[in-house]
């Protein structure tokens, strides 16, 4: 762990400036070692059972034989003195005294005077073998001169080596992102990805004010809405108090059943052709019958024939639906109530059906006058519906909206008409049906 000097933030190990001040941390940052558990105490030795001695050491004991023995590894000048040891010493002669040596004319420098006698006191006397006399020590200096063994090693020379250079840093590469975890704020100059906590880069140092967040693939996210697994802020809990949510389990498996469901459904879309088909098929159906109800494309329909309760010599009923506006179809005068029936090869479903009314030739307007035009009528279709119409007098093609569905034959009842001022040739006359439907 960094801790920034400049605003106490702490930083991860690997973060180059701080999250929170923006500071180059190799400046302002100290590292901190995390505190480790303390190791646990030692385990105590068992005490060592005490020795028994046998009946001979016993009896060596009682004898001070064990004394005699030990007495020679006994050194110093307040030792004790055995017999033997006593004998010993009285057989060797003592040495001679060196004799005192010449004061040197002149004494070095000594900053740190060393006293002779406390370290001829602290170091051990030599001892002769077997014997345990100590022998004085042989002198190796003047008394009043130093030696080298005695000059303090702090105050030796030495050699120093000189400072070592730091060289200054060269330029900086900037290496790929390390990490881009879901909600990280991405840096605008590095593209690193950082802490949604942090105000400032952890890598370059530039400011994230308008970093843009990590957003999971589009896919990631159907499956945990599916799942019903969410990212809870910091701090959250849950309202209910009780035993485990049912309801919210009960809709989890719902939502997981409904996305196997479409994934299979895909599957064999897209590998089963009988399916695939059926699929397409239906989807057009669908797909035509809202186009229909929404914005119908009107296609006309013909029909194959027409017959009439009465017709006059040369207005016969097929002239009524040969698409030509010079000629139509008359009834007799003694017909007060005249039907033209239309006919059709195939079932189809009618959407319009268009009357023009009345008589045309080669003065129309003469024409029309002169021949009664139908005003009531009353259609019959051959799936069993029915409808009234009323129509102007005008000589214009008339349409009317109509909604019958598999039909293969029209009846035209004429109920009244629009009557002429002299007398009539026939009881009515129309030029042209037509019918539409929808496509």
């Amino acid at each position: 762990m960094i801790v920034c000097k400049q605003c106490g933030h702490h930083n991860e190990d690997n973060d180059t400036f701080c999250g929170s001040c923006g500071k180059f941390l190799e400046w302002t940052g100290e590292r901190v070692a995390v505190a480790e558990p303390e190791p646990p105490p030692p385990v105590a030795e068992p005490e060592p059972e005490p020795v028994h001695h046998g009946l001979l050491d016993r009896v060596k004991q009682a004898v001070g034989l064990d004394e005699v023995a030990a007495a020679p590894a006994t050194v110093g000048p307040d030792a004790p003195t055995t017999p033997v040891a006593s004998a010993a010493a009285s057989a060797v002669p003592a040495p001679a005294a060196p004799a005192p040596a010449t004061a040197p004319t002149a004494t070095p420098y000594r900053p740190f005077p060393v006293n002779s006698a406390h370290a001829a006191a602290k170091a051990p006397e030599p001892v002769l073998a077997g014997l345990g006399t100590p022998v004085p020590p042989t002198p190796s200096a003047a008394p009043n001169g130093p030696s080298a063994s005695e000059e303090p090693l702090s105050r030796r020379p030495t050699s120093v080596a000189p400072a070592a250079v730091r060289p200054r840093p060269g330029p900086r590469t900037m290496e790929a992102p390390t990490r881009r975890h879901p909600g990280d704020l991405i840096c605008g100059q590095c593209g690193e990805g950082n802490d949604p906590g942090r105000h400032f880069c952890r890598r370059c140092g530039s400011e994230l004010a308008e970093a843009a967040v990590v957003q999971l693939p589009w896919y990631r996210r159907i499956l945990k809405r599916l799942s019903g697994n969410r990212t809870r802020e910091a701090g959250w809990r849950p309202n209910r108090v009780g035993g485990p949510n049912v309801t919210g389990m009960a809709v989890r498996i719902v939502r997981i059943v409904i996305a196997a469901v479409i994934v299979l459904s895909v599957l064999a879309f897209l590998l089963v052709p009988p399916f695939h088909a059926a699929v397409v098929n239906k989807v057009t159906a669908a797909v035509t019958a809202i186009r229909k109800a929404i914005h119908p494309n009107l296609d006309p329909v013909h029909a194959i024939a027409a017959t009439a309760t009465t017709s006059t010599p040369g207005h016969s009923a097929d002239l009524a639906r040969d698409t030509f506006s010079n000629t139509y179809w008359a009834a007799k005068v003694s017909d007060r109530a005249p039907v033209l029936v239309l006919k059709f090869s195939d079932p189809v479903d009618l959407a319009e059906i268009g009357i023009t009314p009345g008589a045309s030739g080669a003065a129309p307007q003469d024409q029309f006058l002169a021949e009664p035009r139908p005003k009531q009528v009353h259609l019959v279709f051959s799936n069993g519906d029915s409808t009234d119409i009323t129509l102007s007098d005008s000589n214009q093609a008339q349409f009317t909206a109509i909604d019958v569905k598999q039909v293969t034959s029209v009846e035209i009842h004429v109920m009244s008409t629009w009557a002429p001022a002299g007398a009539a040739p026939s009881s009515v006359a129309i030029t042209e049906v037509e019918f539409k439907m929808k496509d």
